[in-house]
């Protein structure tokens, strides 16, 4: 029963077996990962004009260095500029605080003196003390002339007036606004004075030694100060509504990790910007309270946007994801 033996018939072989891999549609590529084998792209998928295509990919290279170019120069240009800035929007809120005090002052000792029991005299004797202490940290601040001293005047103005003001906040996000946007300043002045220090050769904090080297305490507090300046960010309900909160969480985690901190810096920076004209446009305001109220959440807030400046001018510091990438890069 078994069939005829064909001497003509050969052995079939695999229809694949001869060819290259170029001919089957995958090619090997060496690394110094050791060989890679990948697909060839299809003749049917290719481009019809490959010339045209080459053509495409040198004018999209070609403009995407011409604006990067620009972007350096445009760098080069600001950069030596935003200290100052970032230094004059620190302050801003001080400054208004102190001028809208003083044209208010009487107001301001009746409500000292009803809330807690305070006679006029040490009333009025306590709100002008505490906001010339808040002008000459200013002053100090802004001139970098003891610029430590004036950052710890700021901060000290700033527990005075949540202390006294954090259970009236008339702002819109209330009490919890009202500690969050000093929580975010405090962080702000705190990391400018800790800079100042490290650069004149002393210990991170005054009165405490530094355990190792005297980076160490300075690294703690750019990964304080970086949580604290996104704080401001739960307000974005209040204005962006739950899908623009949802469109800035990315950079506000990049800014929490320290990643591209000049570029998730500077979008954050618009995005404060942009919800503070949503939500404390006081020139729109027809009540003169509701305008002097819309007025200070807006300087404060340019405040704290100065805080992102001085963090993109600072850096975000050893623990974060931009000194690792840079650390690998360099190994």
């Amino acid at each position: 029963n078994n069939p005829i033996p064909r001497p003509h018939r050969e052995k079939r072989r695999r229809p694949l077996a001869f060819l290259s891999e170029a001919s089957r549609g995958f090619v090997t590529s060496s690394s110094k990962f050791g060989e890679r084998t990948r697909p060839l792209i299809p003749p049917f998928v290719q481009h019809p004009h490959p010339d045209l295509l080459q053509m495409d990919k040198e004018k999209i290279k070609a403009t995407m260095h011409k604006v990067m170019k620009t972007a350096e120069k445009v760098k080069k240009q600001i950069w030596p500029w935003l200290p100052v800035v970032a230094r004059l929007l620190l302050v801003l809120t001080f400054i208004e605080d102190a001028s809208r005090i003083f044209l208010e002052l009487s107001s301001q000792i009746s409500f000292l003196s009803s809330e807690y029991l305070l006679p006029s005299v040490i009333a009025g004797i306590l709100i002008v003390s505490t906001t010339t202490i808040s002008l000459a940290g200013s002053f100090l601040v802004i001139t970098q002339k003891k610029e430590q001293i004036g950052a710890y005047l700021l901060i000290f103005f700033l527990f005075y007036q949540q202390v006294i003001y954090g259970r009236h906040s008339p702002i819109a996000s209330g009490n919890i606004g009202f500690l969050f946007r000093n929580l975010c300043l405090a962080g702000c002045f705190l990391l400018l004075a800790v800079q100042r220090r490290i650069k004149e050769g002393q210990t991170a904090l005054p009165g405490v030694p530094d355990a190792g080297e005297r980076s160490t305490y300075v690294e703690y507090i750019q990964v304080a100060a970086r949580c604290l300046l996104v704080l401001l960010s739960l307000e974005f309900l209040t204005t962006l509504g739950p899908i623009g909160s949802l469109l800035t969480l990315p950079v506000i985690g990049a800014v929490l990790v320290g990643y591209r901190v000049p570029v998730s810096g500077s979008l954050l920076f618009l995005a404060y910007f942009l919800h503070n004209v949503l939500n404390s446009a006081f020139w729109a305001s027809s009540s003169e309270f509701t305008r002097d109220v819309k007025r200070y959440e807006f300087t404060q807030t340019l405040s704290i946007m100065g805080g992102i400046l001085l963090l993109i001018v600072a850096g975000p510091g050893t623990y974060s994801v931009d000194q690792k990438m840079s650390r690998r890069k360099n190994w």
